[in-house]
């Protein structure tokens, strides 16, 4: 399949360069912290509160059976993370969204900041122009977002209609439900309006210009022209595929927890120790918590964040117990697309070295095409 989709609209969005050197420094640099920050964790809070002697013990009781069952719902993670991806870029197709989903995943886990470049590459080489690409990726990132932000308000609706309490989580539900209003605000009002986007592209090409003549860079132009014109195209995507995408980033999401529930119910936390319910909130705190990348897929600060709460509801009592249910989770949903994902890795890079695909990084922008015609 080939399509290059230009745009009447003139927007031009800027491709992400091939890595530098700076880049390279940059991520050594992010994965050194991340993993001063891991070793820390694993290293001297942990062991503080669990004994990894009784967890691996736990581990090493479970059957092959259940470390089957982990492998399989892990990998069907892979379907809907990757039809999101497809649904938003017309064409693609499940089995390429897939491996797209996969590859960066594995890539953001391993080499902080590369991510992009490699999910970049793959849809130029698949046939995408860059417009599409680009706003391919900015769309699933939206969507997972937005997701992610409705979360917290769902879990208060549903312990509200359980009667239960939900106490300081209420606070947290409240700042999420803010975030999404405003969010949702900001992008209704684009789509709606091309006044309004090109007034909110106008204030912030002044904000930005006043911060970047604080550091004694040069200013941002025509920003506003380039807004509008990535709103038409967005525009359209969104009113065909809009309802679909938020469908399939929710479910990729659920079962997530799905994943998180199984794993601890394998190690027989059963539902009168921690409930479906106490779970999802935990799980949605978590979800927010990572969301800042302090390190790659959130290693270590998810563990810790997810025996701390769970311990706090349950006891201290199953806290080694909870470890090794965390630890099955963590297998199946952050473990197991690293090495799948540097293997679709591999492969796609084959496919361009043997001619099967051409190289995205020497295509062409639509510009440049436009230019030597």
């Amino acid at each position: 399949m080939t399509e290059q989709s230009p745009s009447e609209s003139g927007f031009q969005p800027a491709a992400p360069p091939q890595r530098t050197a700076s880049d390279r420094r940059r991520s050594l640099i992010a994965a050194g912290v991340g993993l001063v920050v891991v070793i820390f964790i694993f290293g001297f809070v942990l062991p503080s509160v669990i004994d990894y002697e009784t967890v691996f013990e736990v581990l090493r009781s479970l059957e092959p059976a259940d470390y089957l069952t982990m492998l399989v719902v892990g990998l069907l993670l892979y379907i809907p993370e990757g039809a999101l991806y497809a649904a938003l870029m017309p064409g693609m197709g499940l089995r390429r969204g897939m491996s797209a989903w996969v590859a960066s995943t594995a890539v953001s886990t391993t080499v902080p900041g590369a991510d992009l470049v490699v999910r970049y590459g793959m849809y130029r080489s698949w046939g995408f122009g860059v417009d599409r690409t680009m706003l391919g990726i900015f769309l699933s990132g939206l969507f997972d977002n937005i997701v992610k932000f409705s979360f917290p308000a769902l879990a208060v609706l549903l312990f509200a209609a359980s009667g239960q309490e939900l106490g300081d989580f209420v606070w947290i539900a409240l700042i999420a439900l803010g975030v999404l209003v405003l969010g949702a605000a900001v992008v209704i009002g684009m789509v709606r309006s091309e006044r309004f986007t090109r007034w909110l592209a106008e204030r912030t090409e002044a904000i930005a210009n006043w911060g970047l003549g604080k550091i004694k860079r040069d200013p941002v132009e025509g920003l506003s022209g380039k807004v509008v014109g990535f709103r038409d195209l967005a525009a359209g995507i969104v009113k065909d595929r809009g309802l679909v995408a938020y469908s399939l980033s929710a479910a990729g999401k659920l079962w997530a927890f799905v994943i998180l529930v199984i794993a601890l119910r394998i190690v027989e936390i059963d539902a009168d120790v921690l409930s479906l319910g106490q779970i999802f909130v935990v799980w949605v705190v978590v979800m927010l918590i990572t969301s800042i990348p302090i390190t790659p897929g959130g290693i270590g600060i998810a563990e810790t964040a997810y025996i701390f709460f769970f311990t706090q509801i349950a006891g201290s009592e199953f806290s080694d117990i909870i470890a090794a249910g965390i630890v099955l989770f963590r297998l199946a949903q952050w473990f197991l697309p690293i090495p799948i994902g540097w293997v679709s890795v591999g492969l796609w890079r084959r496919q361009i070295s043997r001619g099967q695909l051409p190289d995205p990084f020497t295509l062409p922008t639509r510009g440049e095409a436009e230019a030597e015609g």
